[in-house]
């Protein structure tokens, strides 16, 4: 680095252009010949006076989560790059002969990679720096979905598994996201030793990628992993009935070689892709913003114009490492002409038809388990339960927010006890405990039960509304707000929310304020205070029912600098509502959720006044 540029950065660290630790960072990155390879992008940036990257980009080191590190693609220390997703492996590389007995470096890790930028790139990276540290990796050939790589570490036995991909973000994002030996995401207490290693790595060990081959510590996996994997997919049918037009788009991601290849090995023959969507495209160009998610409606506008076309009973799209599927349904009364907005389903509603056609099935089958088991997370909605709950399934309904938390508790089941279904709100599904992360290809039920009830002259709208008559009605809506104020904010909202918990939230009366972080709970009525089982987090929980089912969540985000509100509302609470008239439940209980979001962000407003 000449003495020019030293100055010219020192000068605007003077100044306040950049942040002292900016300034530092940079002229590590500059000088150290490791970060050689950076060198020429961060004098172009400097050259370019583009302050706002530098200060960004070089402010702090990417934070290694409790699942691994995400973010933009770029240089610097909080971006995504060869040395960060050196750091990541070579943290885990250290974690895993620490721990994992003298067998640990010939298990080995299974790598797996998406059709993001730079994917394929991290992977190498990834797999020279574990090999360099002895450990064995089992490479897949080409990219492949994120469940597959949690049904590969199991079935290789391997220690750890790695997926490189951001899932769901904009192409500008990548990351790295770390499993252990269960094929489940990390959870404590490995994920805070990892990340421990992650901090205090001083050296990168690394073998050339070509060496490593020879040696034997990078191995290739692809077709017979691909055959086992796709064998249990097969074994998620219940029924025969195919006589069902779906369309499927993978939107530009890896779904292809889950989700469309257990359509096909399932023998749905009236299978219509969106054909420019198949194509493998980490920009992700024919999808709004660039944002392949199938949680968003808009995400499945060409597969909504590809049913119109052809006339499908239904529409399914997958996200970039097809972990996560999403539905769109013809409405009985203007099939497809209608937005995305009205077509698709929520990942609630998702969840319930699953979960509901899974049992319905198994128990006509004489296939329901004595003691089975459904998990969710604390913010899905609890009809799911109150289902499970009818069949004799045991559940576990209040877990922290992240599918990890499923695959834990799938670990932890008695010897005498069968997995049957896991779900959470943002569009995760699980059905087979082979796999323990989400399966996007999980969505085959839906095509399955949605064939099943065409052979009854019904759709899955139809079932949806059965399902509420007999049940109950459940409104959910989830809303997440971009603070201006970022961390600082958030943090003063959640610390007002614990110190004077409302006692009424859009007009509705809270009965109780449970504070997952302290295993708390305050009756607003009666002041008692009685602890609450459950993983601690940050999430706060206000309910209006006895029940419980009634109430709104909050909770920070984990990755952006938004805090997520979760309203669930039921008629199973309201004593005057009945599903007889079932429009008219839903018109009040719909507007219940409504006041009740409305309330929650009023209330977080004026704590900050």
């Amino acid at each position: 680095m000449t003495e020019v540029i030293r100055q010219r950065i020192h000068d605007w660290a003077t100044a306040g252009a950049l942040s002292q630790t900016s300034e530092e960072a940079i002229h590590t990155w500059l000088t150290e010949p490791y970060y050689a390879e950076f060198k020429a992008d961060i004098l172009a940036l400097i050259e370019a006076e583009d302050l706002d990257e530098l200060e960004d980009a070089f402010r702090v080191r990417i934070e290694f989560g409790t699942g691994g590190i995400r973010g933009k693609m770029g240089t610097g220390p909080n971006r995504i790059n060869n040395r960060t997703i050196g750091e990541a492996a070579q943290g885990l590389a250290q974690y895993i002969l620490k721990v994992g007995g003298s067998d640990a470096a010939q298990r080995g890790v299974v790598l797996a990679y998406d059709t993001r930028h730079h994917s394929d790139v991290f992977a190498r990276e990834t797999a020279c720096v574990l090999a360099g540290n002895g450990v064995s990796v089992y490479l897949f050939d080409s990219c492949r979905a994120a469940p597959a790589l949690s049904f590969a570490v199991r079935e290789l036995q391997a220690m750890a598994g790695v997926v490189v991909s951001a899932s769901h973000n904009p192409p500008s994002d990548n990351g790295f996201k770390a499993y252990w030996s269960d094929g489940g995401q990390v959870v404590p207490p490995h994920d805070k030793h990892i990340i421990a290693e992650v901090l205090g790595i001083k050296e990168i060990k690394s073998y050339e990628y070509d060496v490593a081959v020879t040696r034997g510590l990078i191995q290739m996996v692809g077709v017979e992993i691909d055959a086992k994997y796709l064998d249990v997919l097969a074994d998620l049918t219940l029924a025969d009935a195919r006589q069902i037009r779906v369309v499927y788009t993978p939107l530009h991601g890896v779904g292809m070689t889950s989700v469309a290849a257990a359509l096909e090995r399932l023998g749905y023959e009236d299978i219509h892709y969106v054909e420019t969507q198949t194509i493998q495209d980490g920009d992700f160009p024919t999808v709004d913003s660039g944002v392949a998610n199938p949680e968003d409606p808009k995400a499945l506008t060409l597969a909504i114009h590809k049913a119109a076309e052809v006339g499908a009973d239904l529409a399914l799209a997958s996200d970039p490492d097809a972990d996560r599927i999403g539905c769109a349904l013809p409405l009985p009364d203007r099939g497809w002409e209608a937005s995305p907005e009205e077509l698709v389903i929520n990942g609630n509603q998702i969840g319930v038809v699953l979960c509901h056609y899974i049992l319905q099935q198994k128990k006509k089958a004489g296939k329901l388990p004595t003691r089975g088991l459904v998990c969710k997370t604390a913010v899905t909605t609890d009809l799911v339960h109150v289902i499970a709950r009818s069949y004799g399934v045991d559940t576990v309904d209040d877990l922290l927010v992240g599918f990890k938390y499923i695959g834990a508790t799938i670990n932890r089941m008695p010897d005498d006890m069968v997995f049957l279904f896991g779900t959470e709100e943002s569009h995760g599904y699980l059905a087979d405990a082979r796999i323990r992360d989400k399966e996007a290809a999980t969505g085959v039920l839906l095509a399955e039960c949605a064939a099943v009830l065409k052979t009854q002259g019904r759709t899955i709208r139809d079932e949806l509304d059965e399902i509420y008559q007999t049940y109950g009605y459940f409104r959910e809506i989830q809303k997440s707000v971009t603070r201006t104020g970022g961390h600082r904010e958030i943090v003063a909202i959640m610390k007002g929310l614990r110190g004077t918990p409302p006692k009424v939230i859009g007009g509705h009366h809270v009965v109780e304020a449970i504070d997952r972080q302290t295993g708390e709970a305050l009756n607003q009525r009666t002041d008692n205070i009685h602890s609450v089982a459950g993983d601690r987090g940050n999430i706060l929980i206000f309910t209006f029912s006895e029940t419980g089912h009634t109430r709104v969540t909050v909770r920070p985000s984990g990755t952006e600098p938004k805090i997520k509100y979760y309203v669930s509302a039921t008629s199973v609470d309201q004593p005057g509502q009945t599903e007889d008239d079932l429009h008219r439940t839903k018109q009040a209980i719909d507007r219940m959720a409504e006041d009740i979001i409305d309330g929650m962000l009023n209330v977080s407003e004026e704590i900050l006044g």
